[in-house]
């Protein structure tokens, strides 16, 4: 039984949910979600090995999810920093005589 695999796989698609995964990368969060379906599907009917690769998958899918989650989060605050410092120049110029 790939039961380890599938705990892992679980744990990954619940890391990618808290990391908001679901927004940016909504596409590999559904396939995630998918294949490890089909993956407890296969268990039920006897097929370890098809379990097995199916949560595999299932788990690159929400790691990608997670890594495109994480890189929208950054690049907000990259944008936020980037408009907080125009703001300031533009406040030093109009206070300069």
């Amino acid at each position: 039984m790939p039961t380890e695999q599938m705990a892992v796989t679980i744990a990954a698609v619940a890391s990618a949910e808290a990391a908001g995964g679901t927004a940016p990368a909504a596409a590999e969060m559904g396939l995630a979600r998918d294949k490890l379906r089909r993956a407890n599907l296969a268990i039920a009917a006897g097929e370890p090995e098809q379990a097995r690769r199916l949560a595999r998958q299932a788990q690159l899918d929400a790691q990608v999810a997670q890594a495109k989650a994480e890189s929208a989060k950054a690049l907000a605050a990259a944008q936020e920093v980037q408009a907080a410092s125009q703001a300031l120049r533009e406040e030093l110029n109009r206070s300069k005589p």
